[in-house]
């Protein structure tokens, strides 16, 4: 930051109140509009102090949200070269503050553990909150269900934004099997050394058996706020604030479909709390929208016709008979393709049948083989009512026109 200053390409501020968006915009006013006495080399140099600074950023609120042990898998990345990172690693090593700081952070969360009993360092004090959240709700729920005898289970989702905080959050509940069964969920992508994304089949897999039953609690990042049906969810907690009011409602959806639900948001005193204070405001601000009288939406009147003049749908209303599709036949990627269970015979229009004609060459007719077939299974009787078409005419003549 203070080369940035004495460069005059950042004015001076106090690092306390300094906000990622002010760095990007400031770095967007300098690629645009560079001062005069900034050229080559020098330039390119303060691109780079730019782009370490948004990185610190970052590492600073995850600190600030996530906690210590979050940071350090993130400054391990840009240290280990799997983040790519290597103008930031250069000049982290040149900061003996910061080194110290660094190997402090080893000793803490990379030393072997001792036993099943050692204590679990919380990074964060949100961390023990939550931990304390999720027993009462399962003791709660567990003894309740002792009284009435219902048998009835509950679920639990926590959302995280980061994937580093989500597997925090699992190990540390995962101390407390069997009451408490965690699986995480994120999203596919995998960014260098770190935590690794989950496959397709993968979350397939964890969406079943969360819904199953077979796992009560399910620690996830922010694919996992919509799209997924995942059954009826009594607790959520969300980790951290959204700037987006639409997110957090999303989360909150998961919840009260069948019961009454609870949702629990934790939040750091200071910036995150403001970040959720703002995304309330903003909330509220659509709720007003749609509800006042006065600024209220129209719909538009005059909406065009999307068919052309002359032409009137009418509902055809027909029942199709589908058969069980077969997944492992997909994935396997066999020639023979898809099957239909309830039939039980091939298609005349599957490619493996094109194949495995009777002769070598095709002339566009059936074979006498796909003809028996067709003929078998297809072919209407005397007795079946026969479709009549009726008469037409391209729409693009007149309808005087010698037919075509």
């Amino acid at each position: 930051m203070s080369r940035l200053v004495q460069n005059r390409v950042m004015a001076h501020k106090d690092l306390r109140t300094l906000s990622k968006y002010q760095l990007i915009l400031a770095r967007d006013q300098f690629r645009k509009n560079p001062p005069p006495h900034i050229k080559g080399s020098h330039q390119g140099m303060l691109e780079g102090d730019f782009a370490l600074c948004i990185s610190l950023y970052h590492g600073y609120e995850l600190l600030m949200q996530m906690g210590l042990r979050s940071l350090f898998f993130y400054i391990q990345g840009i240290m280990d070269g799997s983040r790519e990172m290597s103008r930031a690693k250069n000049e982290l090593q040149r900061t003996p503050t910061f080194m110290d700081l660094y190997h402090e952070m080893e000793t803490m969360f990379l030393k072997p553990p001792e036993g099943p009993d050692e204590p679990f360092i919380y990074s964060h004090p949100k961390l023990e909150r939550l931990e304390e959240v999720v027993l009462q709700h399962f003791n709660m729920w567990a003894q309740s269900s002792a009284d009435k005898n219902d048998g009835v289970s509950t679920r639990v989702m926590i959302f995280s934004s980061f994937r580093e905080s989500v597997q925090e959050i699992a190990t540390m509940l995962n101390r407390h099997a069997p009451l408490i069964r965690v699986m995480t969920f994120m999203g596919q992508a995998s960014a260098g050394k770190g935590v690794k994304g989950f496959t397709q089949k993968e979350q397939l897999e964890v969406v079943h058996r969360f819904r199953q039953g077979g796992f009560n609690t399910l620690v996830s990042t922010c694919v996992g706020e919509e799209g997924l049906d995942i059954g009826e969810v009594d607790l959520i907690v969300c980790f951290d604030a959204q700037k987006n009011p639409i997110r957090l409602v999303q989360r909150m959806g998961r919840t009260g479909r069948k019961r009454r639900g609870r949702i629990v948001v934790i939040l750091t005193e200071g910036r995150e709390e403001r970040t959720y204070n703002q995304s309330q405001s903003n909330k509220r601000s659509v709720y007003k929208s749609i509800t006042s009288n006065k600024n209220g939406f129209r719909m538009y009147p005059n909406s065009p016709r999307m068919l052309p003049e002359g032409l009137n749908p009418q509902l055809h209303k027909m029942h199709i008979t589908c058969g069980q599709f077969d997944h492992r036949e997909g994935s396997r990627r066999s020639v023979r393709g898809r099957r239909s269970h309830s039939e039980g015979r091939a298609s005349l229009i599957h490619p493996q049948n094109l194949i495995q004609q009777d002769r070598p060459t095709s002339d566009g007719f059936l074979s006498r083989t796909e003809y028996s077939l067709w003929e078998s299974t297809m072919k209407l009787k005397e007795h079946e009512t026969h479709p009549t078409l009726k008469p037409s005419t391209f729409m693009s003549f007149p309808n005087d026109s010698t037919p075509q």
